[in-house]
């Protein structure tokens, strides 16, 4: 997917609450997570198959963040937003 620039379009972004300067943005031009608090971002969608519409992330363990993306699928990632599997309707 895109880049992440300072005309780029956010909807969603989602903290990491025991790693606060993690931080994860999700919009039109895809998923990204910065390490350092949004100084930097790197591309965390490899993976999704679609345009994330929102992102979240489990408080209770952090490395596990949600996308969802604009057709309605659910997507996790186990791993900081590294690889992506979709979740089944229901799950």
């Amino acid at each position: 997917m895109g880049r992440l620039s300072m005309n780029s379009l956010i909807r969603s972004i989602a903290v990491d609450p025991k790693t606060p300067q993690r931080v994860y943005a999700a919009g039109p031009a895809g998923l990204f997570r910065s390490d350092d608090g949004g100084l930097a971002w790197a591309a965390a969608s490899k993976g999704l198959a679609g345009e994330p519409l929102a992102v979240a992330l489990d408080p209770a363990a952090p490395q596990t963040v949600f996308a969802v993306l604009i057709d309605d699928s659910v997507w996790q990632s186990h791993d900081r937003a590294t690889s992506w599997q979709a979740l089944e309707k229901g799950q």
